[in-house]
């Protein structure tokens, strides 16, 4: 959970940055930008943390593990050290993110680079170095009372509640590659991803969010994947199953293996396929899935909509399975037609 009420923006720059394959170049600004201004101060934390209240955190990584190759967390660390030197390394962070936007698809933006103080993460205060980029801007009307009548102006800006591309690095756990939130809301394409891969160069915390969000998603996929082809269950059962996972990780605070694959899967053989996936599983994705963990309230939150199971009948009907199997059943009429017959108690 990341608080930032008693945040204070000590120092705030913008460059301008081009796309490196059509040399665009690179327009750096001068002096720092003032943020003293309570409106403008209070919009800028929302900009900067308002999309990171539960956020899913990561840390610096670089080619075989070596963080201390990595340029931006390098700069972090210089700055963390001596935040005076911002703009000085504002100018390097931006000259490394313009190295590595050659791909045609990244756009045209600004960077902006700013040292926060007094940020509250998890519970610990600590300092924050944002580097933001904005790539889309939204036309607006001013409207301006004068006298008795109105003028209307039209503008263009950044909305604080949208972000393009975000990076806020917290200082602690330094040595293990700081505590990160990064978003990239602006390029889906895969190969236009750079921000996380290229340029920041960052991978996932081994911590209990994480811990939580692969162990959901790792049993996803194998409900699907393995368990309904091998098995040739139907919709109905594929929703049991993961009706009951859902049930076991909202109510329990800890996931032990053994406990967690008797109570979902059941069957001894069908465990073992499990075990069995899970190995393939981590070696496809380079996760480690722990066997014994804390479960994180805020990853199962957001990796809720796995737990959904769909019906798609023709083009005609959709219908929404949130368990309780034994009140729907399947069948074929006379004519050749198939069938869900649905009971229910209740109509809302």
């Amino acid at each position: 959970m990341i608080n930032h009420s008693q945040a204070n923006i000590e120092e705030l720059w913008i460059h301008y940055i081009g796309n490196a394959a059509k040399e665009e170049g690179v327009q750096y600004c001068k002096q720092s930008i003032a943020t003293h201004n309570k409106g403008i101060h209070k919009l800028l934390k929302q900009y900067f943390f308002d999309n990171f209240k539960e956020p899913e955190f990561y840390t610096f990584d670089f080619f075989d593990g070596n963080i201390d190759l990595n340029p931006v967390y390098n700069y972090a660390k210089i700055v963390f050290n001596d935040p005076e030197v911002l703009g000085e390394q504002s100018i390097n962070i931006v000259k490394y993110l313009y190295e590595n936007s050659k791909h045609p698809n990244i756009k045209s933006g600004d960077v902006f680079v700013s040292y926060v103080k007094d940020v509250l993460v998890d519970d610990e205060l600590i300092d924050a170095l944002c580097i933001f980029k904005s790539e889309n801007k939204q036309a607006f009307l001013n409207i301006e009372k004068q006298g008795q009548t109105y003028k209307v102006n039209e503008g263009e800006g950044i909305n604080a509640g949208k972000i393009d591309k975000a990076c806020i690095i917290f200082n602690t756990d330094e040595s293990e590659g700081f505590k990160i939130c990064a978003l990239d809301h602006s390029n889906k394409s895969k190969e236009a991803q750079f921000w996380n891969e290229k340029f920041l160069n960052i991978k996932a915390r081994s911590d209990d969010y994480h811990h939580t969000k692969h162990y959901i998603q790792a049993t996803k996929a194998f409900i699907t994947e393995r368990l309904r082809p091998l098995h040739d269950i139907d919709k109905t059962q594929e929703a049991e199953i993961l009706n009951r996972s859902f049930e076991y990780l909202k109510n329990e605070e800890k996931l032990a293996q053994s406990d967690f694959d008797e109570t979902i899967f059941k069957d001894p053989n069908v465990i073992n396929e499990f075990q069995l996936f899970k190995l393939d599983y981590q070696q496809e994705k380079s996760i480690d899935l722990q066997d014994n963990f804390n479960l994180n309230p805020a990853a199962l939150k957001n990796q809720a909509n796995v737990f959904k199971s769909v019906l798609k009948l023709d083009k005609n009907f959709h219908i929404y399975i949130h368990g309780n199997r034994n009140m729907i059943e399947k069948g074929m009429d006379e004519m050749g037609r198939k069938y869900y017959k649905i009971f229910y108690e209740e109509e809302n």
